[in-house]
């Protein structure tokens, strides 16, 4: 049987949003990650995302580079954001690729992006920092470049 691991929010680094060209766009951690903590599959994380910005910018979960970062996602890839505060817009393109479809998220709500998700983003479109937490499986590889 294993112990349990106790992550203290000191030891997990912050880094800038997937995608934000600024610093000030917010923060993301990836708490329960590899190399970090090694799971199973699942993986979970916090960010905070300021007002006008989103928390990763338009996306597929296949592969996304931009500056500064990679994500391969497994085939299979599941995923849930928990919106602790604040509010924001789930915005996501339907089948024809052009259409962009949304709706109003806020604090409680909870979003699912199954296997084969459409490309889509969560917009802090609110006045407020939007909080929210999010995990699925099976982790996708990121690879920070400096």
């Amino acid at each position: 049987m294993a112990d349990p691991e106790i992550i203290r929010a000191s030891e997990v680094e912050s880094a800038q949003l997937p995608g934000a060209k600024e610093a000030r766009a917010g923060w993301i951690k990836r708490i329960l990650y590899p190399p970090k903590i090694q799971t199973q599959g699942v993986f979970f994380g916090v960010a905070e995302i300021n007002p006008g910005y989103p928390v990763h910018r338009w996306h597929t979960h296949t592969e996304d580079k931009a500056e500064g970062y990679e994500v391969v996602y497994p085939e299979n890839f599941e995923e849930i954001y928990y919106i602790i505060s604040g509010a924001g817009v789930m915005q996501w393109k339907a089948g024809d690729g052009k259409t962009i479809k949304e709706e109003k998220v806020t604090a409680g709500d909870t979003i699912f992006m199954p296997a084969g998700i459409v490309e889509h983003q969560l917009l802090n479109n609110g006045h407020e920092k939007m909080v929210m937490v999010f995990c699925g499986n099976p982790t996708a590889k990121v690879t920070l470049k400096k």
